[in-house]
């Protein structure tokens, strides 16, 4: 398996369009493996019916064993236990592969992610855009927020305090977004360190928050390459390209922006923007993204003869 998703049933969909875009775009034959939780037999027949009339590569679907989080449903989360599959992907692959989450569309050839040079490091990904700006510090700084919303923004700075002290670090250039991520599962499995990926105990503390992004940001810390901000783009990279807010961030990052906003290969509709539940401002003010997604969304439909629901 070369990519690999892992959804509950209610994302079903999303994961097969993102699957049937990263094989689309694939020079050649790509293997895609949906992880499932609570799939039924239904679910199952669908996903083998895109198979079937699929072209340039297969999508299979694999059983994620729920029995490795037992004490998951314990805790207060927002996120389904199949949210921590990439914390178990090197026992189930000994290759490298590419965790890509749902919500998103493959729109360049994902064989560069598996075929890059890492630079000796066993982990990729993208800086995360939401906490890339904390880096500095400025979270502690006084702001015209703190004015205008007080409230607000007191309980997100504590929050922000708060997933420091968890990290071990600030947040900024140095923390990645779980969306995509390419792992070399075997180098993974054979470090003494990194190999803790799966402890259940040392998860435990960033279950309420971002479960599986806080652990591995946390266990990868200065062990990650950084990916072009292109793989792992969100619908308004527009607006991140010609934003005030990243004037202060690295060279490197505000030229990554710039070809991200030019050049997307993966868009991520990240938070409340996904393609199924946007309003019509957003798309709107983001149309190149819904636009990508409903032309694949088409092209889906009439290859597979499904039809997209959610």
């Amino acid at each position: 398996m070369q990519v690999v998703y892992g959804v509950n049933r209610s994302f079903l969909f999303p994961a097969l369009l993102s699957a049937y875009s990263a094989v689309k775009n694939a020079r050649k034959s790509l293997g895609v493996t949906i992880f499932g939780q609570d799939f039924t037999g239904e679910d199952i027949a669908i996903i083998e019916q895109a198979n079937q009339s699929l072209t340039g590569g297969t999508i299979s679907y694999r059983k994620f064993d729920l029995d490795q989080l037992q004490g998951f449903s314990e805790y207060k989360s927002k996120y389904p236990a199949i949210t921590m599959l990439p914390l178990f992907l090197p026992q189930l692959c000994e290759k490298r592969c590419i965790f890509v989450d749902a919500d998103t569309l493959v729109v360049s050839d994902v064989w560069e992610l598996l075929e890059m040079d890492l630079e000796g490091q066993p982990f990729a990904a993208c800086v995360d855009m939401g906490l890339v700006t904390l880096g500095g510090g400025d979270f502690l700084r006084p702001s015209l927020q703190q004015i205008f919303r007080p409230g607000r923004e007191h309980k997100k700075s504590l929050s922000r305090v708060s997933k420091s002290i968890r990290l071990g670090f600030i947040p900024g250039e140095g923390y990645f977004n779980a969306g995509i991520m390419v792992m070399d599962c075997s180098a993974i499995h054979g470090d003494r360190e990194l190999r803790e990926i799966s402890d259940f105990e040392k998860l435990v503390p960033h279950i309420p928050y971002l479960p599986e992004q806080d652990r591995m940001n946390q266990l990868f810390q200065g062990r990650w390459f950084h990916l072009p901000i292109q793989w792992n783009t969100r619908p308004q990279i527009w607006f991140d390209a010609h934003s005030p807010k990243y004037r202060k961030m690295s060279k490197a990052f505000r030229q990554n922006l710039s070809d991200a906003n030019r050049t997307p290969k993966i868009w991520h509709y990240v938070g409340g923007k996904k393609p199924w539940r946007a309003t019509r401002m957003a798309r709107l003010l983001f149309h190149r993204a819904y636009r990508d997604y409903e032309t694949y969304m088409a092209r889906f439909e009439k290859e597979t003869g499904l039809t997209f629901t959610m």
